[in-house]
């Protein structure tokens, strides 16, 4: 049996190597670099928002939410099929029980019910994107 010299098992298993990773590399399991990584990273769509009204305008049945932490603004369009509620808690928030439990109650509200410096929540049926308007979210809730 002839011998196998450790220089050509070493040459050898090297080419394998090299040529494994430039498969890798050309079919796409290896991103070229931080930029085409950070692409194929997925992007997770945002559908809720918080904040507070800023202003508001009655006859357009609208309103802007300032979402402070991102200091960015979001002007709101209240559509026909969205639900519009303020929670209204069965106790003082500023002296809350200390046993039990509740459910804040839901009352149907408008936008002539929002009042400047109001914190609410916003679900919209699309990604909130920003630069964009809010148009016909799923529900507003006013939050006490």
């Amino acid at each position: 049996m002839p011998k196998i010299s450790l220089s050509i098992i070493g040459t050898i298993a090297l080419a394998v190597v090299v040529g494994g990773g430039a498969y890798l590399y050309f079919a796409g399991s290896i991103p070229a670099n931080e930029k085409e990584q950070a692409q194929t990273e997925e992007v997770q769509e945002i559908l809720s928002i918080a904040g507070r009204v800023t202003s508001i305008n009655v006859d357009e049945n609208s309103f802007i939410v300032l979402q402070p932490k991102e200091e960015r603004e979001f002007v709101v369009l209240v559509g026909e099929e969205t639900e519009f509620i303020r929670l209204v808690f069965p106790f003082d928030l500023n002296n809350p029980p200390t046993e039990g439990s509740f459910t804040p109650e839901r009352e149907v509200v408008t936008v002539k019910d929002v009042q400047v410096n109001d914190q609410v929540f916003i679900r919209a049926s699309s990604p909130v994107t920003t630069g964009q308007d809010i148009v016909s979210p799923l529900e507003i809730q006013i939050l006490p």
